[in-house]
């Protein structure tokens, strides 16, 4: 029996997203909070500069900040995270997500839940599709606005930080040109110049 990818509707011998597919979620699921951090630089609409995909109601004069802007970044992005996460909950029997915190960490939350659950919705999720759709529109919508990507700077590997009930951190490391430390975007672990050679000797093998 055959399966069909939701996303670019390859077939598969099983599944519901291609690897490409769940590679190509993965990388927009990690770049999601630094997206959302860069909108902050657009709330003013003369941040657009002439190129705009807004709603209506922008072209009326005298507005101090971007409606699309400030939908993007007080609920939509969010919320868009967090309803794919209650889905995912829901279907796998568990029971309703916590929506805790700022909204700045409610999108690294629901960004970082749903990377680490991607094998699973990938695999068995039939709406992992639909899922990977509205996350590249969301980013296009994003990209829109502000116009590229953020610098992702060079990855070097995951966080091998602890937590007190021993579960290894695992977000990805990225270093960007004169940095001499990075921190870590989801568990804020800080790693000097020093530390670089010891997190590659310590970063888990490939499986083969």
């Amino acid at each position: 029996m055959t399966a069909t990818c939701g996303m670019c509707e390859r077939n598969l011998e099983a599944g519901y997203l291609c690897p490409g597919a769940a590679l190509a979620l993965a990388e927009r699921l990690e770049r999601m909070p630094k997206l959302y951090e860069a909108l902050a630089g657009f709330l003013s609409p003369a941040a657009r500069g002439i190129t705009e995909r807004v709603s209506l109601v922008l072209s009326e004069p005298g507005l101090p900040v971007d409606e699309a802007v400030l939908d993007l970044r007080y609920g939509g992005i969010a919320l868009v995270l967090e309803q794919w996460r209650s889905d995912v909950q829901r279907v796998r029997g568990w029971g309703e997500p916590a929506v805790i915190g700022d909204v700045t960490g409610r999108v690294l939350r629901a960004s970082r839940w749903l990377g680490m659950e991607l094998p699973w919705i990938a695999d068995c999720y039939p709406a992992a599709g639909d899922l990977a759709r509205e996350v590249k529109e969301l980013e296009s919508f994003v990209l829109s606005i502000i116009g590229a990507l953020p610098d992702r700077g060079r990855r070097i590997g995951q966080c091998v930080a602890v937590d007190t009930s021993g579960v290894i951190c695992g977000a990805v490391l990225r270093h960007h040109n004169g940095e001499t430390r990075i921190v870590c975007p989801w568990c804020t672990c800080v790693y000097e110049a020093e530390d670089f050679l010891m997190l590659k000797t310590l970063q888990p093998e490939e499986a083969p």
